[in-house]
Parts: C-alpha cells; structure tokens; sequence
C-alpha cells in the first residue's frame, strides 16, 4: 500500500499566508524609504517601519471600517501606513483598483511612490511583480491597479474602483465634488480614506463636516496630535514654533496651530491667531445656545418670545445670488444685547420684506435696518428696503441719507471701505465684553470661522459663511440711531449695554 506523501509547507509559503490574513502582521515587513534631514548626518535612507501605538490603532481600524477619515499632525507616521495598507491590498487581493486622489499632481506622484517603495522594498517571497508603471500608475501582475490623480473637479468619475484614498483631504480644491463623483465606489461596496492635516482658512470644508458628523453618519475617525510620535515634548514643540520660517507667511502661532495641533478641539477650532472675533467668548456663548421654535418652514426662528414694553433692535443682511448666501435678520433685546428671534434663509425679496415687517411688528415695533448693498442688476438691498416702505416701516428703519422718502439711494443701511471697519470693530468689541448673545448655533459658528486674513482684512475663512456677523454688525450700529414710541430722536443704548 503506498501513503501519500503530503507537500512540505515552506516557512516562506506560511509567512506569506499569514501576512495574506493579517495587515497587522505585514506590517513588520514593511520597509519604507525617508529622505534624509537637512542637517542631520546619516539621517534618511531605507528604514523599517516603526510599529508604534497609534499606527496599530490606526492599522486595526483600516481593516474594519469602510468608512475611515483621520486627523493629524505633521510627520506622524500615517502616509507611510496608508501607502503599506494600499501595498498589501493590491498585493493579497488579487485585481484590486485603488485611487489615489492628491492637492496636486506632484502630491500624487508621491503618495504612489511610497506605494512603490513598499513594494519594491519587501521581502521576495512577500512581493508580486511589477507589470507596468508611471509615475501616475501602477499595474501589477495579479490584475492589481493603482491610479494617482490630482484634485481636480472631475477625479475620479466615470469608474467604479475598489477603494478611494484621499491625503491631505482638506486641502483639496474639490473635495465635494470628488467625493459625489466616487460615491459609486462607496455604493457598491468599496472603501474610501481621508487624511490630512487640518486647513485653518478653511472652516467649512466637508472633511471637517464629515470628522463632525461622525460616527451617526457612518464614518470611523481618529486623531493622532503632535505628540503621538515618541519622542516629542514640549521642548521640542518650543523649537520647532521658534525655528518657524518666515517664508510661509504666518505667523508661528498659526504654523503650530494648523501643522502641529495638540487636540482634536484645537485642531477643528478657527485659528486663535487670525481670529477676528474672541474665541474664548464665543465658546461661553455657544454653550447658551439652544434649538429655536420654528416658522414657516424654518424661515423665522423664536428664541424668546417679546416682552410688554421692552425695546428691540434688528438688523439685515440680503443674500444676492451667491449659492452659498443666505438672507439674515436678528432681532435682539436693545438692553441685554440677547437674541430673541432670526429671519434667516433665501427667500424671495417679497417674502423677505414681509418676514421683517411681520417679525419687526411682534417684537414691539423693533428699530432696524437693512443693508442696502447688492448687485447692481438686482439691487437686492435695496429691493427688500423698498418693500419695507411700502409696508409702512420706513420711519421705523435706520437711513444713511437725510432724503430717504424721495431719494432711493439714500435708503438703508450702506457697507462701504469707511463704515465696514467701523461696524465690525465696534462688534467685536462687544462681543469680547459679553454685550451680545447669540443663540443661535449657525451664528456663533459663522462668528468663529470670521478670520483677519494675512493683508489685515476682515473675512470669513474660505468655504464659510459672513451673512449672520453682517447682519449683527448692522443690528449692533443701531443703538447709535434708535428711536422708539414715534419720537423720531435717537435713543442712546450704550450705557444700558454695559
């Protein structure tokens, strides 16, 4: 009778089906390929990956969620630990195609260039040849594809791939419309991961939003701070705040602010350093807020409901054609310098005028005024102003020239090079000695993200929202201008604000 003899297993055939089951154990086989440190002799070359704490946690969340967005400092490990995961998929599951989407297209040559050197770099008996590559491609010769683009407003449509893979995501020009374009991938299956550091002039961002939104809307997120690496203390942050080069032009509160944050809190807050208004102040005054009762469909938005006697003040933005505007108009307690109420959507002029009149009627015939910018074809300050008259609040409502009932361009409220500075500042000011409260959520936030850019100008950071602080900028000049009871004589508010 003849046994059968069974086939050897070799320990090169084991180690390879181990590491086949577990990205975790191909990690220790991983080699990856740093540039040198200017100034550092012997430093840079082939280097073993360095399997530390935070780049476990990370690795295990990579193989369990489809959904994975990370937030970090600079220089923490995590490329090199995407471009090893994308290397051990293509390898071990045969006929994977991976995108790698980049700011730019010399990003992405090197995001796939570290996914060569791991490839190139591992062990013979781990490795499958290269069959085909570019600098923007890389095709292996089990099927396995990956394809590098830059961010650009079509990437990535077209084609279903296995996975997506973003770096430095929020720095991306078109991230939405990257991600509307992959959702393909998403639907049927597939994998998407974003990484990056965080872009300060940048508050509203759909990578910031989807780190908010998480874990209810279905994505796994983690943080890795400045400190995660080992061998960084407070010593070295000092050092590399101090050795800052003037070059980027910013400051080095901000440098460390965006590359180098210490949490989560700091790294998704507006930067201190080109805060416009005082964080410290808003953060106390979003602890305040609260959900608003509703009206017509959301339109207007009851905080507190008036008092017998009590005295209003409001004041009015109009969106004009921008998508990304809204129509504003709060109303607050003329003496406490609280909201009570909002108009705040993009409704037509009509509706609009008809909203302020309704809403300044209810709140004991509120002072108010509305900015009469706009675009010159649909003069839409102006048009809502003009329907406010016609509505009887002209005595009402705040003019910047004497001949308001015969002259048009003499109505409302104007934003000029001389008033803006002058509103703004006076809010600001009142806002860092607690002379207004927001209640409303979507205020406060856009409050936050209102920056001074690096030419000293006031603005809201790129992506974000300016119609709730212009608003209250014109609401907060009108203690300068109200009357009450028909007196048609200003009523001064200043002291009883303080």
């Amino acid at each position: 009778m003849t046994t059968a003899v069974q086939p050897r297993i070799t320990e090169a055939q084991l180690e390879r089906a181990i590491c086949a089951r577990s990205f975790q154990r191909f990690l220790p086989h991983v080699r990856i390929q740093e540039p040198p440190v200017p100034g550092v002799p012997g430093s840079g070359g082939i280097i073993p990956f360095l399997l530390w704490p935070h780049l476990m946690e990370f690795a295990a969340l990579l193989c369990s969620a489809p959904l994975v967005a990370l937030l970090k400092a600079r220089q923490v490990g995590a490329t090199w630990l995407i471009a090893a995961y994308l290397a051990w998929l293509v390898i071990y599951r045969p006929g994977s195609d991976w995108l790698l989407l980049s700011r730019t297209e010399i990003d992405a040559v090197d995001f796939l260039f570290r996914v060569k050197a791991v490839l190139r770099l591992l062990p013979p008996h781990l490795a499958v040849p290269i069959q085909k590559e570019s600098a923007l491609s890389l095709l292996l010769a089990n099927g396995s594809r990956l394809t590098a683009m830059a961010s650009t407003e079509d990437a990535g449509r077209g084609h279903t791939y296995s996975g997506v893979a973003q770096d430095e995501a929020d720095f991306h020009p078109y991230l939405s419309e990257n991600f509307s374009a992959v959702k393909p991938t998403i639907d049927a299956g597939g994998q998407l991961l974003m990484v990056s550091t965080v872009n300060k002039r940048r508050m509203d961002s759909l990578f910031k939003g989807l780190l908010r939104g998480a874990p209810q809307n279905g994505w796994r997120t983690l943080f890795f701070p400045w400190s995660a690496r080992p061998g960084r203390d407070q010593a070295w942050y000092e050092a590399t705040k101090a050795a800052t080069p003037p070059s980027l032009g910013m400051s080095p509160e901000l440098y460390m602010e965006q590359e180098y944050p210490g949490s989560e809190a700091e790294a998704m807050a507006p930067s201190r350093a080109m805060a416009y208004f005082d964080p410290d102040a808003l953060a106390a005054m979003y602890l305040d807020c609260r959900e608003p009762e509703m009206r017509q469909g959301g339109l207007i938005r009851i905080w507190r409901k008036p008092v017998v006697a009590a005295r209003y003040i409001g004041g009015g933005d109009v969106c004009w054609g921008h998508s990304s505007a809204y129509s504003c108009f709060p109303i607050a307690d003329a003496r406490t310098g609280v909201q009570m109420a909002e108009v705040y959507g993009r409704p037509e002029h009509d509706e609009y005028a008809k909203a302020i009149a309704d809403l300044t009627t209810e709140y004991n015939k509120a002072y108010f005024g509305v900015e009469a910018n706009g675009e010159t074809t649909e003069r839409s300050g102006l048009n809502v102003i003009n329907k406010l008259i016609d509505l009887g609040l002209g005595d009402r409502m705040y003019h910047h020239g004497p001949n308001w009932r015969k002259d048009e361009t003499s109505r409302g409220c104007l934003t000029t090079g001389a008033t803006r500075p002058k509103i703004l500042g006076e809010l600001a000011e009142a806002v860092r000695l607690h002379q207004v409260t927001l209640l409303c959520r979507d205020g406060v936030s856009e409050f936050l993200s209102f920056i001074r850019n690096e030419k000293g100008r006031a603005e809201a950071s790129v992506g974000a929202k300016s119609d709730h602080v212009m608003a209250w900028a014109w609401l907060w000049e009108m203690r300068h201008h109200a009357s009450f009871g028909g007196q048609g004589k200003p009523v001064y508010l200043d002291a009883g604000w303080r």
